[in-house]
């Protein structure tokens, strides 16, 4: 779980990355995300772990939307950066 979060944190952390759309940081995560969900899909125990990371790439995402949009509450409107990502062809680890 730790290396998975740290994956997620070298795509979304950078602030040369703040240029790009959310289309383009979707881009980059979702071969990650197929990876993990192919890999991780036969074990029933993992849908706890995986509902994790899904949780936490969201919240990584929200950071970096509000950091592009200069806004002072980094952690707010997670739930419209949910939808946007969602319209951007997000993949989630459990369906």
């Amino acid at each position: 779980m730790k290396k998975m979060k740290e994956k997620v944190k070298e795509v979304t952390e950078p602030r040369n990355r703040l240029f790009w759309t959310m289309n383009e940081m979707v881009k980059e995560l979702n071969p990650k995300i197929q990876g993990w969900r192919n890999y991780y899909a036969m074990d029933s125990f993992a849908i706890q772990f995986l509902n994790k990371i899904d949780w936490y790439i969201r919240k990584r995402l929200t950071l970096f939307w509000n950091k592009k949009l200069n806004r002072r509450n980094k952690h707010s409107k997670s739930g419209i950066v949910g939808i946007i990502a969602q319209q951007a062809g997000l993949k989630k680890l459990v369906n």
